[in-house]
């Protein structure tokens, strides 16, 4: 059971999800050139499959509720590869926009429907484990994204941008297919309970956490590249963010699997962590304090991932319905900071304005988880 691969499909295909989400953030001076366009527009290149994200929130609850996730990710896998592929096909700003909003509706449904398929496979604490790995593997796409891309780009063309990242999935698409019918992936709850799913108040909660994880995580991986250039820092600094990023979500997953930490725990002292982390980068003027802050915010963002994703699932027995409904909340959030923390870079030449909106945000989800807890005991 252990070694089972249907229980990988959701890992390798997120793996891959990650990489074209992020790879074009590794050329912030290069891309741009390319497109004719600023930091504001190169923010837009990341809201608009976040764009995606949440429109596909909805008919992702509902396939889920009715075919098995096997058969779902099998389908979006296929859409994503072409997709994917062809993001690196012009040099026109308004058609790659429109491509990576066209991809987005796919990666979205991926995100969502392996998150589900993990629920329908593991359960309690090893649940939250296996949510944090799925978590750390987005962010290593991206990560790999971030080390691959300007190589590529430079050695092979612009054609060698998304296509290896989307290339990725194919293992995971061909495991999909021979498991089409595999009974346990099947729906658990029915479609019909989706108005009490989404005001459900644990999946609020768990809804207003991720707005502010993801929220932070997608505003620092979309312009670490250029805000270690602002410092003059010429180190492949952005990799190691994500990397940091990667090793969060898979160690709160351990720590909450390891030692029985509740999901909300986890949650408030992680969110309560990047608040403060936050506000240290928009007050500080120490360069070393600049540098380092990047990587302790980036790692108290991603430790709750999986405890979120955890906590939602196990709310009401339409996991599905429930994960679309924190995805889609925190992709409406995170779809506007990017072009917001972009312009506030350019029109007041740093980013502490977005650090503090951002710190604002994980103590709003600390305070809120914190007191659901007090209420609970």
């Amino acid at each position: 059971m252990a070694r089972d691969p249907l229980r990988y499909v959701p890992h390798v295909l997120v793996t891959s999800v990650g990489y074209v989400v992020f790879a074009y953030a590794a050329l912030p001076t290069l891309l741009p050139a390319r497109l004719g366009i600023g930091l504001s527009a190169f923010g837009l290149l990341m809201s608009a499959p976040l764009a995606a994200f949440v429109v596909v929130q909805r008919p992702a609850s509902r396939w889920v509720g009715r075919y098995t996730t096997t058969n779902v990710l099998f389908a979006g896998g296929l859409a994503h590869l072409v997709l994917g592929l062809s993001l690196d096909l012009s040099a026109s700003f308004p058609v790659v926009l429109a491509l990576r909003g066209l991809w987005g509706l796919t990666g979205g449904l991926l995100l969502t429907v392996g998150a589900t398929h993990i629920s329908r496979l593991s359960e309690g604490a090893n649940a939250t484990r296996q949510q944090g790995v799925y978590g750390g593997l987005l962010t290593m796409g991206g990560m790999l994204g971030f080390l691959l891309a300007p190589t590529l780009v430079r050695e092979f063309g612009w054609l060698a941008l998304h296509a290896p990242g989307a290339l990725l999935s194919v293992p995971a698409i061909a495991v999909a297919g021979l498991h089409l019918s595999d009974r346990r992936t099947e729906p658990t709850g029915t479609t019909t309970e989706r108005g009490g799913v989404v005001l459900h108040p644990v999946v609020v909660l768990a809804s207003a956490c991720y707005v502010a994880i993801i929220g932070s995580y997608i505003t620092l991986s979309t312009f670490v590249t250029a805000y270690f250039a602002d410092l003059g820092v010429v180190a492949r600094l952005n990799v190691v963010v994500l990397a940091s990023a990667t090793a969060g979500r898979i160690v709160g997953g351990e720590t909450s699997w390891r030692i029985a930490l509740s999901d909300r725990r986890l949650i408030a002292a992680s969110t309560a962590a990047a608040a403060v982390g936050f506000g240290a980068m928009a007050a500080t003027r120490s360069s070393a304090a600049l540098v380092v802050l990047p990587f302790v915010v980036m790692l108290a963002v991603s430790v709750p991932f999986g405890a979120v994703y955890n906590l939602a699932a196990g709310a009401t027995e339409s996991e599905g319905t429930a994960i679309a409904t924190i995805v889609a909340a925190g992709n409406v959030a995170a779809l506007v900071l990017p072009p917001v923390t972009g312009t506030i870079r350019e029109t007041t030449g740093s980013y502490g304005g977005a650090f503090l909106v951002l710190g604002g945000l994980n103590a709003v989800a600390a305070v809120a988880t914190y007191y659901t807890i007090r209420r609970t005991q």
